[in-house]
């Protein structure tokens, strides 16, 4: 099947799509909607704009949706964005990296079936252990936000492999976090992956951000594709 995938930059959208393909569909383009505000109960917001060296790095087009972030509006105008990449990418579905948050994905469902479209979500229902272990070890992404206790400013920018997994999954034991950070406990970026074609993301420039209540983000600045 010919799919769009929705694609935040992230882990989970990013072996979404790495397990679409297992599975012989075909990645048309890439959709990242960027919210105006940093609240949104649909979209990262963290460094969403640097999504787009992925859709490079993979060859495949990528498009940058600017919305609202206002709840239920952001919906409808990714509804409307859908739309009409559907009919540019000569999408048949969609392919979301949803695990357990149903609010997004009843929403991405009911757009699609407005749309016409079939929604794939290949994470759906997961063990979030076993999933955050097996995707550490087939892409490598560092944490960009932190927004649970037990996650302290010490995670932001850190790479995350098969070992730091495994520390973030005592973690999400010791203090009841999704170990897939699926209620927005954090925020993920791949900077390498086999679906790059040999190049990775090296990041230029950055900055942490760390708040007295607890939570912080990790502002990319500068960034840029190497082999």
């Amino acid at each position: 099947m010919d799919l769009l995938a929705l694609y935040t930059g992230g882990k989970d959208s990013h072996f979404a799509v790495m397990e679409a393909l297992r599975d012989g569909h075909v990645v048309k383009c890439l959709l990242t909607a960027a919210p105006a505000r940093s609240d949104s109960y649909m979209f990262h917001a963290v460094n969403a704009r640097w999504a787009l060296l992925h859709g490079e790095a993979m060859g495949v087009p990528h498009f940058l949706v600017e919305v609202s972030g206002l709840k239920e509006r952001e919906v409808e105008e990714l509804g409307e964005a859908l739309a009409k990449y559907k009919r540019e990418c000569g999408a048949e579905g969609i392919v979301t990296g949803a695990v357990a948050s149903r609010y997004q994905k009843e929403r991405i469902d009911k757009l699609a079936e407005r749309l016409g479209l079939i929604h794939l979500a290949p994470l759906w229902g997961r063990d979030q252990a076993g999933l955050l272990l097996e995707e550490a070890s087939s892409e490598e992404f560092i944490l960009v936000a932190v927004m649970a206790m037990g996650l302290d400013e010490r995670w932001l920018g850190i790479k995350i492999g098969p070992r730091e997994a495994e520390a973030l999954l005592e973690l999400s034991k010791r203090y009841g976090f999704s170990p897939v950070g699926e209620g927005g406990e954090f925020e993920t970026y791949v900077v390498s992956s086999p679906l790059f074609r040999g190049k990775r993301v090296e990041i230029l420039e950055a900055e942490a951000h760390w708040s007295p209540a607890g939570w912080g983000y990790y502002e990319i600045k500068s960034a840029r594709l190497a082999h």
